[in-house]
C-alpha cells in the first residue's frame, strides 16, 4: 500500500514539476519579447507614460524587511521562511525564499527549505501604491547540512508533497512588495480669478494608471506607467 502511494506522489510530483517549468519558460518568453519590443520600439511608447526605476539593491532591502514569516499548513506541518535573494534572468525578477519545515506532530521531522518564483502583477492599489506579488513557481526540500541520514526518502518525499500542495498558500502568506512610490488619483485644478468673465472655476479629474512594461535588467527594474486623465468635472464641495 506504502509503495502505491508513494508511487502516487511521485507521479504527481512530476507532473507539478512539469507545470513549474512550463510557467516559468512562459515568464521568460514574455520577458524577452518584452525586451524585443522596447528594442525595436523604445521603451517610452506613449506621450502619457512616465518611468518608474528602482534599483535591486533596494528592492532586495524591501524584499528583506517582509521577513520572517511562519505559518501552518495541512499535515501539521509549519513553515519559516527567513531570507531572500533577488536575481535578475531573461527580464524576470527572481525571487528565492529560503527557510525550514517542521512537521510539529509524531513522526517529528525537519528539512530545509527552497522557493523559486519571481515578482509578478505589477499594479496600482486602491490607495494609489504601486504593488507586486510574489508568484512562487516550485519548492524544494533538502536534508539539513551536517545531519546525515536525518530524513530518509521516504519521510522527505512525504514532506515534499505536502509543501507542493500548500504552495498556494504559502504564495498567499507572502506580502505585498510596496514601492517607494506614491501617485496621485486625480488631477486637481484650482480655480482663479474674481468672479466675472475672466473666473475660472475650480475642476478635477481621475487618473487611471496602469503598468505597461516591466524591464528586469541591468541591476534596475523599470517600470512604465500609462497616466490616463478621465474629463473634467467640478469638485465635489464636502459637508462643512
Amino acid at each position: 500500500m506504502s509503495t502505491v502511494w508513494l508511487g502516487a506522489c511521485r507521479n504527481d510530483r512530476t507532473a507539478r514539476e512539469l507545470v513549474t517549468e512550463r510557467d516559468q519558460l512562459t515568464r521568460e518568453i514574455a520577458g524577452y519579447r518584452t525586451l524585443e519590443d522596447v528594442a525595436e520600439r523604445g521603451l517610452v511608447q506613449h506621450p502619457n507614460e512616465v518611468v518608474l526605476s528602482v534599483t535591486d539593491s533596494l528592492l532586495q532591502k524591501i524584499l528583506e524587511v517582509s521577513l520572517p514569516i511562519s505559518l501552518d499548513i495541512p499535515g501539521d506541518v509549519r513553515v519559516n521562511l527567513n531570507t531572500v535573494a533577488l536575481t535578475f534572468r531573461a527580464n524576470v525578477a527572481r525571487v528565492d525564499v529560503t527557510g525550514t519545515v517542521q512537521r510539529m506532530s509524531f513522526p517529528k521531522a525537519a528539512a530545509l527549505l527552497v522557493l523559486q518564483g519571481g515578482i509578478d502583477e505589477i499594479r496600482m492599489d486602491s490607495a494609489q501604491a504601486l504593488n507586486a506579488r510574489i508568484r512562487l513557481d516550485r519548492a524544494d526540500l533538502r536534508t539539513p547540512t551536517g545531519v546525515p541520514n536525518a530524513l530518509g526518502p521516504t519521510a522527505l518525499s512525504i514532506l515534499q508533497n505536502i509543501t507542493d500542495r500548500a504552495l498556494p498558500q504559502i504564495t498567499e502568506a507572502l506580502p505585498s512588495v510596496v514601492f517607494p512610490v506614491r501617485l496621485e488619483s486625480a488631477l486637481n485644478l484650482p480655480g482663479f480669478g474674481p468672479e466675472g468673465a475672466l473666473a475660472v472655476e475650480p475642476a478635477t479629474a481621475a487618473l487611471k494608471i496602469t503598468a505597461t512594461r516591466v524591464i528586469a535588467f541591468q541591476n534596475r527594474l523599470t517600470v512604465v506607467l500609462r497616466v490616463d486623465r478621465g474629463p473634467l468635472g467640478p469638485v465635489p464641495v464636502g459637508p462643512r
